[in-house]
């Protein structure tokens, strides 16, 4: 993959092109966004190509240093990568700048790229700060970071940051049908809800159990206006299978009422995001008014906020379904 190939962020990718182009090419750099939103393809990108032997396009994907990352097996890059732990400690640290006193053994320069940024400790970043400020004059320090705001001012002021931005509908639509053998309809769906993230939207397309899920969410949603409040409660099972996974059930029950009431509001399907269930959409949206559609998105908003402050799950859901 190289940046003709990127969809979206077009204002980073030129930035970057042009550093590469320039060859002015900066000690460190950090690429803040949301998981899935492309920091690691751009910052791999940007990686080959500052490395890349090519006298010509950069990266070239040709030449032996683009070969050797793309095969993973380049001696002059260095990864810090979380894994299975919940953050990156002092020792990962302590190991990179061991390293990255030694020259080059192949290239003219090395790359060191730090995923999950965000996650080293306080420490982590302390034992860091010194190296980011003046590293060696062949090294350049990638740092992919989810939020900006959790890491130390003093890491922030020593790096060139490029924020990414969410992705359009249509864009995140166009990289979906790239990856599946999918009609545009449903991959417009997927687009809409990746919240603009094509990472979510590739995984949601790409995933049965979320299929199951939504089918699940749906029957649940069809009925539920027919309901007693005693057959409300009877839900409380669906919710308590969907557990683990309660977020992206609330989600799906916001961006349901959305729906209804971006409908209800304009008339209009082309707002909507569940766009294979516009008749049930219809249907709902000449039952209620404005007014209810909303205290019911800020019932489901204010049970997500309970759940995140711990509170007893049960209850929690069966005063939202009481809600609805």
């Amino acid at each position: 993959m190289n940046f003709s190939d990127i969809i979206g962020q077009s204002s980073v990718v030129n930035r970057l092109k042009q550093i590469i182009e320039t060859q002015r090419i900066g000690h460190a750099y950090l690429f803040v966004g949301p998981e899935g939103i492309g920091k690691k393809t751009i910052a791999n990108i940007f990686a080959r190509g500052i490395m890349c032997n090519s006298q010509g396009q950069r990266p070239c994907d040709l030449c032996h240093s683009c070969r050797q990352f793309n095969s993973g097996n380049h001696p002059d890059v260095y990864r810090v990568q979380k894994g299975d732990k919940s953050s990156i400690g002092v020792e990962q640290i302590r190991k990179l700048l061991e390293d990255i006193h030694l020259k080059p053994y192949e290239s003219d320069r090395k790359v060191y790229i730090i995923e999950d940024a965000h996650a080293m400790t306080v420490q982590a970043q302390n034992a860091f700060l010194k190296t980011l400020e003046e590293p060696p004059f062949f090294a350049t320090i990638i740092l992919l970071a989810e939020k900006s705001n959790e890491l130390l001012p003093t890491i922030l002021s020593r790096c060139q940051m490029f924020r990414m931005q969410r992705l359009t509908r249509e864009d995140v639509c166009t990289i979906i049908i790239r990856h599946f053998d999918i009609s545009r309809e449903k991959a417009m769906l997927f687009a809409g809800l990746s919240d603009g993230i094509p990472g979510k939207g590739l995984q949601l397309a790409g995933s049965q159990e979320f299929h199951q899920m939504r089918n699940d969410v749906f029957k649940f949603l069809e009925g539920i206006f027919d309901y007693s409040d005693m057959d409300k409660m009877e839900q409380w099972e669906f919710f308590n299978q969907y557990k683990d996974r309660i977020d992206e059930i609330l989600d799906m029950l916001v961006i349901w009422f959305r729906d209804i009431l971006s409908y209800k509001e304009t008339g209009d399907f082309g707002l909507v995001v569940n766009t294979d269930k516009l008749p049930v959409i219809e249907k709902q949206a000449s039952l209620f008014t404005i007014r209810y559609i909303r205290s019911i998105i800020e019932s489901i908003e204010r049970t997500r906020r309970m759940l995140k402050g711990n509170a007893n799950y049960q209850l929690a859901i069966e005063n939202l379904l009481l809600s609805i």
